[in-house]
Parts: structure tokens; C-alpha cells; sequence
């Protein structure tokens, strides 16, 4: 029996491209679950959401319990691996195990799970199309019984080329990608950071014009569209942020590995820590 584990919506040198594998269909996962393959769920939104309801069988952990912004900020790591181990070992997961990243459906919470997993070394890891506003929209079975996994110690193998720190931004011929809205891009809206504004020379591309109605992701020819008006070309090194560095940047970082960009990267720390400095400078 598989040992699956679905996640409510869950970098120096450069990982490989991840195309179709990066998802698991609905209907490939319902099937799995009527034949008696038990998966583990994880819920991946707020404790308030998944309690109003969630997949049969699923435990919650919020994306935004993965910051660590004391880690960005020491290392440029997205989180003290030990820490992610813990509450990736509290839901059942094992180094081995099958992970399938889902959340309310825009992507943002599942690809920041996803992202971390892949971050301490998780290989068996893909997000699932469209999450549960597709379960929703299919009309299939909802719980909101909470279960009990069986804790395991997982023993992380972390990416430590994914460290990005703020020293580095602007070395070498980087393309920095902004995953915020507009209002909070052109400074109107600080999103919770001490200063609003945006880190000098980075282009906007809030990370919903990417995302679909239904899936996950926009169709391709669409996404290549505006990735290309906005200047996003596979043959730049692109670093993408928001605020706490989970979440949009993550989105974004996902979406463009969907479309095989190669050179990606997530800057950790992202506004939150660029913004705190009110010796950095900043653009509105």
C-alpha cells in the first residue's frame, strides 16, 4: 500500500525542470482513493478553513507555519531544516513517502508546502490540479472529521544552494520578479512590511495573472504571453519574492518550472526583510 500524503495548497545552482509531473490529476487521485489506498491529507490553508471542511481524511498545517524569517535572514535558507522536518514528520511524511501538495485551489499555500518539501530534499512531491475548489466544483465527498497520524522523524537532506541572501541580490545578471499586487508593488499598500515600495529594478508580475479559473495554473499559451510582455525570458536567472518569501514567490517559482524554466530561484526573505532596513532603498 502507498503511503500518500496530500497537503492542502505546497536555488544558486539550478534545479531541472519538472513539466507534467509537477501535478497529480483529480480524477487519477479519486480513483486512488476508492480503491482503498488510504492517503493521508493535509490540509494546508487556515485551521479556520479546514474546519469547515476539507478531504475526507485530511490534518492541517497552515503554509504560513513554514516561515522562518529568522532563518532567511541568518542563511538565506527558506527555513532551519530541523524545523521543517518536525512538522513534515508530525503529519506522517517520511523521507520516502508520496506527497501530493493541494490547497483552496489558487496554488498559493500548496506551492509554499510544495516548495519546502522539495527545499529539504522530498523528491516524491507534486501539487494537485486545481485543489479544493475543483473537488468542490466535481461534487465529490467532504469531512470534517480530524485524524491522528502516526508521527515519524524525518531526516532532511536540505538544498543548501537554495540559500539566497539579501547581499546577493544583486550579483550577477539577475532578472528580480516581484509576485505582489500592483497596489502593493507601487508602494499604495505596505502588505504588513514596515516600508511599501519595491526592491529597485524589479519588474511586477502579480502571481494571479498566472494563475486559472479552475486549474492551478493558466493554460500555457497564456502564461508564455505574459511572462514574454512582461520581459520573463528562460535565458535570464529570475528570483522571485513577495512578502514573506512563501506563497506568491513560490507560485510564480512553480508556474515558470511548469513552463521549463531552468534558472529560478526564490529570494527568502523576500519584502518583509528588505523593507525592515530603512537603510536599503527602495522604488514606488
Amino acid at each position: 500500500m502507498r503511503n500518500v500524503l496530500f497537503l492542502l495548497f505546497a536555488i544558486g545552482p539550478i534545479l531541472p525542470a519538472y513539466g507534467a509531473e509537477l501535478f497529480t490529476d483529480m480524477t487519477e487521485l479519486a480513483e486512488r482513493i476508492a480503491e482503498g489506498e488510504a492517503p493521508i491529507l493535509v490540509d494546508a490553508e487556515s485551521a479556520e478553513l479546514y474546519a469547515r471542511a476539507h478531504i475526507p481524511g485530511a490534518v492541517n498545517l497552515h503554509y504560513l507555519e513554514l516561515e522562518d524569517a529568522d532563518e532567511n535572514a541568518k542563511t538565506g535558507l527558506p527555513i532551519f531544516p530541523q524545523l521543517a522536518a518536525s512538522k513534515f514528520g508530525a503529519l506522517g511524511i517520511a523521507n520516502d513517502s508520496e506527497v501530493v501538495v493541494y490547497d483552496s485551489g489558487n496554488g498559493r499555500a500548496a506551492s509554499a508546502v510544495w516548495y519546502m518539501l522539495r527545499f529539504i530534499g522530498h523528491e516524491r512531491v507534486s501539487l494537485l490540479d486545481g485543489g479544493f475548489r475543483k473537488w468542490l466544483k466535481e461534487g465529490r465527498a467532504l469531512s470534517q472529521a480530524v485524524p491522528a497520524p502516526e508521527k515519524v522523524v524525518y531526516k532532511p537532506q536540505p538544498k543548501k544552494e537554495w540559500a539566497l541572501l539579501i547581499s546577493e541580490l544583486d550579483q550577477g545578471d539577475r532578472l528580480i520578479v516581484d509576485a505582489r499586487s500592483i497596489a502593493e508593488y507601487s508602494g499604495k499598500e505596505d502588505g504588513g512590511a514596515r516600508r511599501g515600495g519595491h526592491i529597485p529594478g524589479a519588474v511586477s508580475l502579480p502571481w494571479d495573472r498566472l494563475s486559472g479559473e479552475l486549474q492551478t495554473f493558466a493554460d500555457e499559451t497564456v502564461m508564455r504571453k505574459v511572462l514574454k510582455e512582461a520581459g520573463i525570458t528562460p535565458d535570464r536567472e529570475v528570483v522571485t519574492y513577495c512578502n514573506p518569501g512563501i506563497g506568491r514567490s513560490t507560485f510564480l517559482y512553480a508556474a515558470l518550472k511548469r513552463l521549463g524554466y531552468d534558472k529560478v530561484r526564490v529570494y527568502p526573505g523576500s519584502w518583509n526583510e528588505w523593507a525592515a532596513d530603512t537603510a536599503r532603498p527602495i522604488e514606488r
